[in-house]
């Protein structure tokens, strides 16, 4: 059983790895992504993780080319909302994303204390019959 209290602080990114299809676990975003997670006693959590590999820009903002800004977006991950726990369960309830589709969602995520200060968030299998990538994300505490 999870409780909030042990969730609240600020969290930074140790590992992101996913599985398509049965295949081998891989980095979803390279073995140099970095993030953060934080939780809030009040709570509301954000999320940020983003690859190295992402393009640098020059210039105004809207000269960067539609392709561009697009594979810059491909390599990240960002959402905030608010949060609640259900025995081994995060629910992230979405009401800002980088990703429209999931404003108004609640992303659930398996919750695990792998070794003191650190937090592994997974996805639940797919039972909706959707191809997804299953996801655990290993985060240390920051703060």
């Amino acid at each position: 059983m999870i409780g909030m209290q042990e969730l609240v602080g600020h969290w930074r990114l140790v590992s992101f790895i996913e599985q398509h299809a049965g295949g081998p676990w891989s980095d979803a975003l390279g073995p140099d992504a970095k993030g953060c997670i934080s939780y809030w006693p009040t709570g509301h959590m954000q999320v940020l993780i983003g690859a190295l590999d992402r393009p640098r820009f020059r210039g105004e903002w809207d000269s960067i080319p539609s392709a561009d800004k697009a594979r810059c977006l491909d390599r990240m991950v960002a959402y905030a909302g608010r949060f609640s726990v259900a025995e081994d369960r995060v629910l992230h309830h979405v009401d800002v994303c980088w990703i429209p589709n999931w404003e108004g969602r609640d992303l659930v995520r398996l919750a695990s204390f792998p070794s003191p200060n650190r937090l592994l968030l997974r996805t639940e299998v797919p039972t909706d019959g959707r191809a997804r990538p299953m996801q655990e994300v290993l985060w240390e505490r920051a703060a």
